[in-house]
């Protein structure tokens, strides 16, 4: 059995490739038996989970894996889930938010914790000639909102992932707008990391780089093929509309690519460049030239895809 734990509370349209790999036998042709797991944190994160070998592969945040590096146990990032950041600010058409910096004198709920992205927030508002200060910035603890608020008049928007949170409400999904802090370049990073421990990676080079060939395979049939997609995502979300299925799928797919249309490729540099701004904003447990040290020694590598 090959264990992977995803990166949220629950399954969603993100993992459509991981789900299209199994249903279509890609996994299976490669001797792999692969389950999926999600959950909360009360045994920690995701991270934490794969440095103690409860998982064999893990979707894993930027901080999370220089936070687990040294001996056999270090984790490796082998591809990148998406090629870009899922945050954002969510809104409706008609609010009168079209940009960052139209949220001075408006209600924006915040999730309480999400202090990187309060830090994105004050940044993208700064870059739009805006003022933090003068946003209603309302913590909703450790709830993520999602359009429900709007729709119900708790906020005029709210920040969360811009692929997911925007479509859960109950009126036409074309009334959702959404404004990224990549839409201003504002620290620019992969949303999450495909890992595993090295001594998992030394022992099972090859399983690896089968998995990540299949996984590829997965998103590109996702992207392509939107029934099929569709078909192996229904299950896992037996909750959620086909509508709404197919409207996330619309705006995740093309995050899964690069230029050349290649899933999971990682840009040392880009990594690199991240890690510096969130070393400056105090956000790693972790030095930055510890980190650096560790990118070198390979805590970051596409040797195992199979561009």
């Amino acid at each position: 059995m090959l264990n992977i734990r995803f990166e949220y509370i629950h399954s969603w349209t993100n993992h459509a490739g991981f789900y299209l790999a199994r249903a279509n036998g890609d996994y299976a042709r490669h001797h792999m038996d692969v389950e999926f797991h999600n959950g909360d944190s009360f045994r920690g994160s995701p991270a934490a989970l794969l440095s103690r070998g409860e998982c064999d592969v893990a979707l894993v945040r930027h901080k999370d894996l220089f936070s687990h590096q040294g001996g056999e146990t270090g984790l490796v990032a082998v591809a990148a889930l998406n090629q870009c950041q899922v945050g954002g600010v969510v809104t409706k058409s008609g609010s009168g938010i079209t940009r960052f910096r139209d949220l001075e004198g408006r209600t924006l709920g915040f999730p309480a914790a999400a202090y990187r992205l309060f830090a994105e927030l004050k940044e993208a508002m700064g870059a739009d000639g805006g003022d933090i200060e003068k946003v209603n910035v309302v913590s909703t603890g450790g709830w993520e909102p999602d359009f429900r608020s709007i729709e119900n008049g708790m906020f005029d928007a709210f920040v969360n992932v811009v692929w997911w949170e925007p479509f859960q409400g109950s009126g036409p999904l074309d009334q959702v707008v959404t404004i990224p802090f990549d839409s201003l370049n504002i620290a620019p990073h992969y949303s999450y990391y495909v890992c595993v421990r090295r001594e998992f990676l030394d022992r099972n080079t090859q399983l690896v780089r089968d998995f990540l060939a299949d996984t590829a395979a997965g998103y590109r049939m996702a992207a392509d093929d939107r029934a099929a997609a569709m078909a192996a995502l229904q299950d896992p979300l037996a909750n959620v509309s086909p509508a709404v299925l197919n409207k996330t799928l619309d705006v995740v797919s093309p995050t899964w690519f690069d230029a050349a249309g290649h899933w999971g490729p990682l840009d040392v540099d880009f990594v690199r460049r991240y890690n510096h701004w969130m070393t400056e904003q105090g956000f790693m447990t972790v030095p930055e030239e510890e980190s650096l040290v560790a990118i070198e020694a390979g805590a970051v590598t596409n040797a195992y895809l199979p561009w």
